[in-house]
């Protein structure tokens, strides 16, 4: 017998979320003579030109691979135990995405600039991360329920 229920849900969220943080503008970085955009892909002058001042392309393929992983863990509800591996590697990598972002954001000097102007976007990784945590909830909780199936048989 095989329970799928919630887990797929909240991974499906995952997806989107993690989709949304490697494609949309994190940020900005306003400075007294240069104005900054912070995305997953790099960070990219403001402007006509667009040149981009360092690049982080690193943080969306991890951010890819997290969503990829997240969206194959949907489809392994037969087997509980590989499911839930994957969702905690899922969990690793989008910790990893967001903490390399932060420091690449975090190291760029800008001359004039008070801080990071962040978006509302910036919060999709950690509300994906809460789905992620929910959906390795929920796998457990179907697998207790699995055996306790097995035990009345």
């Amino acid at each position: 017998m095989v329970i799928q229920r919630w887990q797929s849900v909240f991974l499906l969220i995952a997806v989107i979320l993690t989709g949304i943080f490697s494609v949309c503008s994190l940020g900005q970085i306003h400075g007294a003579t240069i104005d900054v955009d912070v995305t997953a892909m790099g960070l990219y002058e403001l402007g006509e030109g667009g040149k981009l001042l360092h690049g982080t392309i690193y943080v969306a393929i991890v951010a890819w691979l997290t969503a990829l992983l997240a969206l194959i863990a949907i489809f392994l509800y037969k087997n509980t135990r590989l499911q839930k591996k994957v969702c905690w590697l899922s969990i690793v990598l989008l910790l990893a995405a967001c903490g390399s972002e932060w420091l690449a954001a975090g190291s760029l000097e800008v001359a004039g600039a008070a801080g990071i102007s962040w978006g509302a976007v910036v919060f999709a990784p950690f509300v994906a991360l809460i789905c992620l945590l929910m959906a390795v909830r929920c796998i457990k909780s179907d697998e207790k329920k699995l055996s306790s199936y097995d035990r009345l048989r």
